[in-house]
C-alpha cells in the first residue's frame, strides 16, 4: 500500500535535524531507512540529507510503500457510541459499558468497531482496547501512517490513560499509592488473571477521591497495560471494583470502571492533546 503524508512542521520546541525529527515523530527505523534510500521524503519540495536542520513552517512530503494489515468489520449503523473527538488521523469515542471493542469473528457486527466502520465508511484501525464492561474513551486510527507512532506512545507511556472506579472501601489502606504485582493467568479459570510471581510486571497508581463507609471513588492510571490489570490489582488490595463479575462478590447493575481521560501527542507534531469526559453520575452518588 502506498502511504502519503503532506504537512507543515509545527510546535517544534528547538532546532532539530531531519533525522532527529523523524525519531521524535516515532517513525519505525525501517520506515526512516526506506524514506532515505528511496529519497521519498521532501523538505520544501527538495530531498535533503538527514543531517540538515528543519524549521517550523517547513513543508514535509513523505511517501512510503509498505505492507498494511487490513482490518475488516461489518458496518453496523445502530451507533450507540458518542464521538468525542475526531480529525483526519483518528477518532475517539465514548464506548458504553457492555459493548465489546471489536468482533472476534468476521460475521460479528455488534461491537464498537462495527459501529465505527459504519460511521467512518471505512474500517477503523485498532490501537488499544477496553474490556467489554468498561465504559469510556477508546481511540481508533483512520490513517495507517499514524499507527506506529501512536502505538509507540502507548508503549513508552507518553500516551496516558486515566480511569475512575467505584470499589469497596478499606479504611486500613492509604488514600493513595502504587500497586506493583506481576499478573499472569489464573490456572483455576481461563477467563481470569491473578497476581503471581511468574507473571508479567504491572504497575497501577491509585488515589481515593472520596468515600463513605462502604465504597470509594478511585482515580487510576496505568504504567503498564496487562489484561484486566486494574481489576486484578484492585481486587488484590481488597478494593474489588463494584459489579466486576470475575473479581468481586458484589453484584451491581454495571461494572463501575470508566476511562475518563486520555492524553496523547498529535502524530507528526509536538503538541499534546487531552480529551476528558464526565464520570457517570452514579459513580459519585454511590460514594457520597
Amino acid at each position: 500500500m502506498l502511504l502519503e503524508r503532506h504537512f507543515q512542521v509545527q510546535n517544534m520546541p528547538a532546532s532539530l535535524t531531519l533525522r532527529q525529527a523523524l525519531k521524535e515523530w516515532l517513525l519505525p527505523r525501517k520506515w526512516q531507512h526506506e524514506l532515505r534510500i528511496n529519497r521519498s521524503i521532501l523538505v520544501n519540495g527538495k530531498y535533503l540529507s538527514y543531517n540538515n536542520p528543519i524549521h517550523n513552517g517547513d513543508q514535509i512530503d513523505l511517501t512510503l510503500e509498505t505492507e498494511v494489515k487490513e482490518q475488516h468489520y461489518l458496518p453496523n449503523p445502530k451507533i450507540t457510541c458518542q464521538i468525542v473527538a475526531e480529525n483526519a488521523d483518528l477518532v475517539i469515542i465514548n464506548k458504553p459499558g457492555g459493548l465489546k471493542t471489536h468482533p472476534n469473528r468476521p460475521d460479528e457486527n455488534g461491537t464498537a468497531f462495527n459501529q465505527l466502520a459504519a460511521y467512518l465508511q471505512t474500517p477503523p484501525l485498532m490501537l488499544h482496547r477496553l474490556d467489554m464492561l468498561t465504559s469510556g474513551l477508546l481511540m481508533a486510527a483512520k490513517d495507517p501512517l499514524v499507527i506506529p507512532p501512536l502505538e509507540r506512545q502507548l508503549a513508552a507511556k507518553t500516551m496516558e490513560r486515566f480511569y475512575m472506579a467505584v470499589t469497596e472501601f478499606d479504611p486500613k489502606l492509604p488514600l493513595s499509592g502504587t500497586i506493583q504485582g506481576p499478573i499472569g493467568l489464573d490456572p483455576s479459570d481461563k477467563r481470569k488473571r491473578m497476581v503471581r510471581p511468574d507473571g508479567l510486571p504491572a504497575v497501577t497508581h491509585y488515589e481515593i477521591v472520596q468515600h463513605n463507609d462502604q465504597f470509594a471513588l478511585v482515580k487510576l492510571s496505568l504504567e503498564t497495560g496487562r489484561t484486566h490489570q486494574l481489576r486484578v490489582h484492585l481486587a488484590s488490595y481488597g478494593m474489588a471494583i463494584l459489579g466486576d463479575p470475575l473479581y468481586s462478590t458484589r453484584a451491581a447493575s454495571r461494572m463501575y470502571l470508566h476511562a475518563y481521560k486520555l492524553k496523547y501527542c498529535l502524530p507528526f507534531n509536538w503538541k499534546f492533546n487531552t480529551v476528558e469526559i464526565p464520570v457517570p453520575p452514579e459513580f459519585q452518588a454511590l460514594t457520597d
